[in-house]
């Protein structure tokens, strides 16, 4: 069998080779960072000290504290027209014609539409020709009359028969009376099958045709009347309560801008909205929207409440849901530092909020831009 050489120890001679071997490694490594090192800061003081960044610059403005809020409130309305009906028959019947579209203009008691009176003109005859059998037999029960007491003064007819041509002569004039009152009403009936407009306006829905057959009180069309429009919108009670009858207020419809006066106050509050209703007539010759149009009605609110007015930019979220604003302190040595202070919005209108907090007037404080700076950053105020 063949049995592996045995292995000696390592000889002195390579244990010495390999450690002078890695001092100098060691050593040279060593030698080339402190040249490099060497090299870096002989180039860093050549080329001399990095120049130092300009202060950001910003523009600020002043804050103006207010002694009390004014702002603008809003109230949405409708227009609609001075007077609005809904033209209907008071009695059952087939529409005979109607005479008027959507739109038309019509006069005060220009006819609007009628109802088949065929029935009614044929009742009418039969009361006028029994008013004429009723004239007749009248007129013979007073000439009988007339001859008995002719006879009765001859002493030839006993009294009783007076009596009773006097009594027939009653009965025929009583029965004329119902006759005349059924006439009446029958041409009352007739007139009111005619369908006429209560005041000039135009019309406005047509809910009908010819040959439909209406109900009574069933609308036929609506008509509105022509003229100056009013403005009915709910108010806030308190806000409506300083207001005068006349006041002059402004109307937003759209882009239009409609110059109005109050007209009158509800005496109660509106049980819906718990707010007051007011009516606003507009002035003489404003073209006002079409009946049914929404509008704003706008009316100045003051409140003692002091505070500064600023742009919506100006303010930044805080910690758990406030608001600040960044100020701006200027420095001794000319500059100025960014700081940071805590509002409180009253409130928010047309860009601008109205708020109030720890500053004093006239601050400076920045508009926008406060992306750019951060609290306690130096700052240069731009002229």
């Amino acid at each position: 069998m063949l049995q592996a050489d045995a292995v000696g120890p390592e000889p002195l001679w390579r244990r010495v080779a390999r450690f002078v071997g890695t001092v100098a490694v060691v050593g040279l490594a060593a030698g080339m960072g402190m040249a490099g090192h060497a090299a870096l800061s002989a180039r860093a003081e050549a080329a001399g000290d990095a120049p130092v960044a300009p202060p950001t610059e910003v523009r600020a403005e002043r804050l103006r504290l207010e002694a009390s809020m004014q702002v603008e409130r809003r109230f949405t309305g409708q227009f609609e027209a001075r007077q609005e009906t809904t033209l209907a028959f008071e009695e059952a019947g087939t529409l005979a014609e109607v005479l008027v579209r959507e739109g038309d203009a019509v006069a005060a008691g220009a006819v609007v539409a009628r109802i088949d009176t065929r029935l009614l003109e044929a009742e009418r005859r039969r009361l006028d020709a029994q008013r004429q059998a009723l004239l007749a037999q009248a007129e013979l029960a007073r000439r009988t009359n007339e001859r008995q007491g002719e006879l009765q003064a001859r002493g030839h007819t006993a009294q009783a028969r007076i009596d009773e041509t006097s009594l027939r002569l009653a009965q025929l004039s009583a029965a004329l009376a119902e006759t005349d009152a059924a006439l009446t009403a029958v041409d009352v009936r007739l007139e009111k099958a005619v369908l006429r407009a209560p005041f000039a306006g135009r019309v406005g829905s047509r809910f009908a045709d010819t040959g439909a057959v209406v109900a009574p009180g069933v609308a036929v069309a609506t008509l509105l009347e022509e003229g100056p429009a009013r403005f009915r919108v709910t108010l806030d009670p308190g806000l409506a309560a300083r207001l005068a009858a006349g006041a002059e207020v402004t109307i937003a419809a759209g882009d239009s801008l409609l110059p109005a006066t109050l007209s009158r106050l509800a005496p109660e509050l509106d049980p819906a909205t718990r707010g007051r209703v007011a009516v606003f007539d507009l002035a003489d010759g404003t073209v006002a929207p079409p009946a049914r149009s929404t509008g704003e009605v706008i009316l100045p609110d003051g409140q003692d409440m002091a505070g500064a007015w600023v742009p919506l930019s100006a303010l930044r979220p805080g910690l758990r849901g406030t608001w600040t604003i960044l100020t701006v302190a200027p420095d001794a040595d000319g500059g100025a530092t960014v700081a940071q202070d805590a509002v409180e919005v009253l409130q928010v209108a047309e860009g601008r909020v109205f708020l109030r907090g720890g500053f004093a007037d006239g601050d400076l404080f920045l508009p926008d831009g406060t992306h750019r700076v951060v609290p306690g950053q130096s700052v240069r105020v731009a002229e």
